[in-house]
């Protein structure tokens, strides 16, 4: 099971522990498909008493991102009515990317329009996880970072990599990666 915070028999004893919801009973499931993460992907839960609440550390190691060495983290909010209605995501982590803004915002077709019932926890985070590998500069949230990518590519990845290094930058506190 991923860090889900809960060991499977703490998940089996909320279940017992009255009727849940059914948003709360697909979360668990949910869980179950997150198991087989590596460590790139921690899924934990920061409030026990809150099991429609999550972060996701997603650290970024693939050697193709110049997002790499970067460890981000979102918390990920689900509605009551889950699955009907695609959960809410925040990036924690201030970042330099054209599908988050520089608040937290983020920009992933399956959070927003392309969000179907059949869709679950893992799709999200494997979602997250892409948008270091394969950003959207035309579908933006952050739309400096994303013309910048698209007119001046050698430019974007040296400011991105300018952010890894930590400072401030444009007003923005970034953290130190590498």
């Amino acid at each position: 099971m991923a860090e889900s915070g809960k060991t499977e028999e703490e998940i089996a004893a909320v279940v017992k522990q009255g009727k849940k919801a059914p948003g709360q009973l697909r979360v668990i499931r949910d869980l179950g498909d997150t198991a087989d993460f590596g460590p790139e992907l921690r899924l934990t839960q920061p409030d026990l008493n809150n099991f429609m609440l999550f972060n996701l550390d997603v650290d970024i190691n693939m050697p193709d991102s110049i997002w790499r060495k970067g460890k981000y983290r979102f918390t990920i909010s689900i509605p009551n009515d889950y699955p009907h209605t695609a959960p809410k995501v925040h990036c924690d982590t201030q970042i330099y990317h054209p599908n988050i803004d520089m608040q937290g915002n983020v920009c992933l077709n399956i959070l927003r329009a392309d969000w179907k019932p059949v869709l679950g926890l893992s799709a999200i985070c494997l979602g997250l996880q892409f948008l270091f590998i394969e950003p959207n500069s035309e579908d933006p949230l952050n739309l400096e970072a994303a013309q910048l990518m698209r007119s001046n590519p050698s430019q974007f990845k040296e400011k991105v990599s300018k952010t890894l290094r930590g400072g401030t930058y444009d007003g923005k506190v970034f953290p130190k990666f590498i």
